[in-house]
């Protein structure tokens, strides 16, 4: 195949591998499906979008690799393109981690009969993986991928439960202390050093919130650089 993927899309298709049928969330130029459905993968794939404009792009592509028989693209808004069990998998990465979880909640009925989620959230993980717990689901596999100075996380979910027993695991990972993924430091450091940046420009506010944020930020780095400690060792 001449398509190539980033890392993170790389690692990202590596979780989704193995389904019969995957459905791409906000697919922009509809890479991934291509990869996957071109590299025989899976066998079937949707790709979605809420603009029509990437839509046309992954349209061109998919002629290009002749995949139109394999790949369908529609145009629609998260998981309300999709019927319940139309798809094995359901990707759904680049996207802000609230809105991933609005999308989930606003179609329960699709996302509880996929037997396989793999979300990517650009931000609030925490908050993801708090409502995944929260909501029937659980986690079956956490990666990370690296490109430049960003480390990307990748939660993989299915219909179940599960319990946090570590506060950090929303934050780092679900079990994240045992499973000691070769890029945990690296996430570790980047969430320190955005932290720092927060502590920086709160440090001598008197305002109630920046006072208050200053000392979230300043007792989670401390966390984090216990964290990294021990993983050191």
């Amino acid at each position: 195949m001449k398509i190539k993927l980033s890392p993170r899309l790389e690692v990202i298709a590596s979780c989704v591998a193995g389904v019969k049928s995957m459905a791409d969330i906000g697919t922009d130029h509809g890479y991934l499906p291509v990869y996957l459905v071109g590299n025989n993968l899976v066998s079937r794939a949707i790709a979605s979008d809420t603009n029509q404009q990437p839509l046309k792009k992954a349209e061109i592509i998919i002629s290009e690799q002749q995949l139109e028989k394999q790949i369908e693209t529609r145009l629609g808004s998260g998981l309300s393109v999709l019927k319940p069990g139309e798809v094995d998998a359901v990707v759904m990465a680049g996207m802000g981690g609230l809105l991933i979880r609005d999308l989930l909640e606003a179609q329960p009925d699709v996302a509880r009969q996929k037997k396989k989620l793999v979300l990517q959230p650009m931000n609030n993980q925490a908050v993801l993986r708090k409502y995944l717990a929260a909501s029937g689901f659980r986690i079956i596999r956490e990666e990370l991928a690296r490109e430049g100075d960003r480390v990307y996380e990748i939660i993989v979910a299915e219909p179940g439960t599960m319990t946090f027993t570590n506060p950090l695991e929303y934050e780092l990972g679900f079990e994240f202390y045992l499973y000691k993924h070769p890029l945990l430091i690296a996430l570790i450091e980047r969430k320190i050093f955005l932290e720092q940046q927060i502590v920086r420009s709160t440090r001598g506010k008197t305002t109630v919130v920046a006072a208050k944020q200053f000392q979230e930020s300043s007792l989670f780095i401390e966390k984090l650089n216990e964290v990294k400690r021990c993983l050191s060792n």
